[in-house]
């Protein structure tokens, strides 16, 4: 019998391992592909280059996305909107029976949202990662202006693409949602985050947990209890058996977890950056001695290495061919910043855990309302303290373990099913 196929939109590679968790209870029911709509840029590149090397069934949906380079305003996006309702249309043309299921509701998806809800084609947002409220980290988020030129561009755009679309598809097509049927959030302030900043319907979304929560709860159980699976992932990252390991998840601190392509930062953001890294590993040294410990550098997916001065301090790097739960169930500590999504993945670990704000940014210290964090290390003595502690098995895991749902796979999957 013929799958249903189920396509999973990531928007980049985080965003599609990810989804990579949900393949095995997947495939059974569906023709799962990854479907990446996107020009073709970088994280394009690095998507299809991580599905060709792992097996995994992916296609572009790509008409006019990667467009020249000549733009006439109006014109090009009308061009390419038209364009991409086409693709659209060929696409559930050869797959009458399909689900689409997305991380977010980018802009880019909203003309393939439209035409799958004009056939009747189930829609489903997934969250998978830390979405934040409108402005969340701005400090002038209450008195900030957007840009005039632009915020006139897009509205009489928004107008243009109204005339288009009546004229090309008739008078009802602008009025069929772009929203999709269903929406999944990781936890209970989701909802009016969803609502709030996509204008989605309350009465459609459900909390249901992140697959971190089971992934990392089931790896950690095995880990400890099989000496022998344990071996084998110590050997598949070099990793020495009689030393305690530190995981520091990398990202921007600056840009609280967003991390752009490289090109896009300065040479001062660049130097900053690694020199808050570079401290924080010079505290880790002066208590933990390369002798006894292990420092495991995991890089985030959109970062290149920019960090090999930390060689010297005996720092292993790891990049986008390891995967993040494997290396925390054999590590001892967890560092991270306190906004990156990767948090999701420790609170179901049970390993103590240093959320790190030393820069003090204030913006920061509010991420506790997303994940169970009992305390942000907001200092460097602070942070030094935490580390002896740690040395000395006297640290506390850091969070809250209680809302923990450790069946949330199991949860996604019914709630994509339904």
């Amino acid at each position: 019998m013929t799958k249903d196929k189920l396509y999973l939109l990531p928007v980049y590679i985080g965003s599609l391992k990810y989804y990579e968790k949900l393949l095995p209870y997947l495939n059974e029911k569906y023709d799962v592909r990854f479907l990446i709509v996107r020009p073709d840029d970088e994280r394009r590149r690095g998507m299809l280059a991580y599905c060709e090397a792992h097996g995994l069934n992916s296609e572009i949906l790509d008409a006019w996305l990667s467009s020249g380079r000549i733009r006439v305003p109006f014109i090009s996006a009308i061009i390419k909107r038209i364009a991409h309702q086409r693709a659209c249309r060929a696409l559930f043309d050869s797959a009458l029976k399909a689900k689409l299921v997305a991380v977010k509701a980018t802009a880019g998806f909203k003309v393939l949202f439209r035409e799958a809800n004009r056939r009747g084609i189930e829609t489903i947002v997934l969250q998978s990662a830390l979405t934040p409220p409108p402005n969340f980290y701005r400090p002038d988020a209450l008195h900030a202006r957007p840009d005039l030129f632009h915020t006139v561009y897009y509205r009489v755009l928004s107008v243009v693409f109204f005339i288009a679309d009546v004229l090309a598809n008739g008078f009802k097509y602008p009025f069929i949602s772009s929203h999709p049927t269903r929406v999944g959030v990781i936890g209970p302030e989701g909802v009016e985050i969803f609502q709030t900043r996509f204008g989605f319907n309350p009465s459609t979304i459900t909390v249901v947990g992140n697959a971190e929560f089971q992934r990392v709860a089931e790896l950690r159980e095995k880990v400890l209890k099989d000496n022998e699976y344990k071996e084998s992932l110590l050997k598949k990252y070099g990793l020495k058996q009689n030393k305690k390991r530190i995981l520091i998840m990398s990202v921007w601190f600056e840009h609280h977890g967003a991390v752009r392509p490289a090109h896009l930062y300065s040479r001062e953001e660049t130097d900053r950056q690694i020199a808050h890294y570079c401290r924080i590993i010079k505290i880790i040294r002066s208590v933990c001695s390369e002798k006894e410990y292990e420092i495991l550098f995991k890089l985030h997916p959109s970062e290149k290495n920019i960090y090999e001065s930390y060689a010297s301090m005996g720092v292993l790097f790891f990049g986008d061919d390891s995967i993040s739960e494997e290396l925390l169930v054999l590590s001892d500590l967890y560092i991270a910043d306190p906004c990156t999504s990767a948090n999701y993945m420790v609170i179901a670990s049970g390993i103590p855990a240093i959320f790190d704000n030393t820069e003090g940014l204030p913006a920061l210290n509010k991420c506790s309302i997303f994940y169970p964090m009992i305390r942000i290390t907001t200092n460097c003595n602070e942070f030094t303290e935490k580390v002896k502690a740690f040395k000395n098995n006297e640290l506390e895991l850091g969070y809250d373990t209680s809302a923990v749902n450790k069946h949330s796979i199991d949860q996604i999957v019914e709630f994509i099913g339904r």
